[in-house]
């Protein structure tokens, strides 16, 4: 396959796209960092958008400033390992720490350090004949952000047509497969931001916005005016840096509870004194965590619907938790998207579904995320996409 490169292009700002397609959805792929740079979906109207936050160019989705990780596969460890290192017991029974993981989050390593996954060119090994497919791998050496090992990474995207006949959605697979020669800790997440109404808010016009609304007068769709259900009756408290506590606490009578759809700026916490609500980054355990005949099972875990657009989302994973963030960084002037297009402070959400954060080194709490030599990694998801008219 022509495209199939581990380096970058020597212009510096091609994405080298691939473009994926079936009836209801086209998906954009670029192989920096395995990225979902545009998912298309029709709305209630028939009118395509792309729902997915990001960029047009290379020089932004490489940059080190305030990275927000937009559509990209983050490791070898998505989310945060608290204090950046961690111990495990090696091949021989040897317990061994690792400290020089790189802290890129206050005192925490941050979605593989300094420069994980999200910031390599990652080689096209296949690509299906129809266009519906394509397969990307890397292989991280041992060393890399002082994690230990090398680690052989395949993931999979790959698009499904309604098979309903009525046309009316499609779906997006994902499949990361992972496999080591040492022990090592691996967690790796799909982190699209999703705005369902347009990566813009849905509203014509993005320079202009002001305010609540912009030159077409129309209000800019944030991730507070989605609706979410999620499929757990736990979350996982954190601490003043976002590394949980080791807690799992019921979400009923707190504003994490989503057991039935609700509008997620109404369960926003007590405003703060300069009436700034900072919004959602917290892990939820899923229901089927403490199940063993059912946890490896793909299941649906979350569905998000935007009524103005009458598009829906629902997500599908094998983990044991999913990290519901809502953009609250994302802003200040550092994140201009698509077409120009100002991205403010929960502007989209992400639902990354995951092993839980820290849980190399809260292994006797949760779900350890340490792989072996002779054992595969898999890490399933599905982004169901549809969307239904007003009754």
């Amino acid at each position: 396959l022509e495209i199939a490169m581990a380096e970058p292009p020597a212009s510096g700002d091609s994405l080298k796209t691939i473009v994926l397609a079936v009836p209801g959805i086209e998906v954009h792929v670029s192989p920096f960092g395995a990225t979902l740079v545009k998912i298309l979906v029709p709305d209630k109207h028939g009118d395509v958008d792309d729902v997915a936050l990001g960029y047009d160019n290379f020089a932004s989705y490489d940059g080190t400033e305030e990275r927000p990780y937009f559509g990209a596969i983050v490791g070898r460890v998505a989310n945060r390992i608290a204090g950046a290192k961690f111990s495990l017991v090696d091949e021989d029974g040897v317990t061994k720490t690792y400290d020089t993981l790189v802290a890129n989050n206050g005192p925490n390593c941050l979605h593989g350090g300094g420069k994980g996954f999200d910031r390599y060119w990652w080689t096209v090994a296949s690509k299906s004949e129809d266009g519906t497919s394509v397969r990307l791998t890397r292989v991280s050496p041992n060393g890399e952000e002082g994690f230990p090992g090398q680690c052989a990474v395949d993931v999979e995207y790959r698009l499904e047509p309604d098979r309903s006949g009525n046309g009316n959605g499609a779906t997006l697979h994902t499949t990361m497969t992972a496999t080591v020669n040492q022990p090592c800790p691996v967690n790796l997440a799909q982190h699209t931001y999703f705005n369902l109404a347009g990566h813009n808010g849905g509203v014509g016009g993005d320079s202009e916005i002001k305010k609540g609304g912009g030159a077409s007068g129309m209000k800019k769709i944030t991730a507070m005016d989605h609706h979410l259900r999620v499929d757990a009756d736990t979350y996982t408290p954190v601490d003043e840096t976002c590394v949980p506590t080791g807690e799992l606490v019921a979400v009923k009578s707190t504003p994490f509870d989503f057991t039935v759809m609700r509008k997620i700026g109404d369960l926003l916490p007590p405003k703060t004194i300069d009436d700034d609500p900072t919004g959602f980054d917290h892990n939820y355990a899923l229901r089927r965590y403490n199940d063993d005949a059912k946890k490896k099972e793909t299941h649906v875990c979350a569905e998000v619907f935007e009524p103005r657009s009458g598009r829906h989302l629902e997500v599908s994973c094998n983990t044991p938790g999913v990290q519901l963030y809502t953009g609250n960084f994302l802003g200040g002037g550092a994140h201009v998207g698509k077409n120009g297009s100002p991205y403010h402070k929960h502007q989209g959400l992400c639902l990354e579904t995951q092993h839980f954060p820290d849980s190399v080194n809260q292994g006797d709490k949760f779900a350890t995320c340490v792989l072996r030599p002779g054992q595969t990694y898999v890490h399933a998801m599905k982004h169901r996409f549809w969307a239904t008219k007003d009754d």
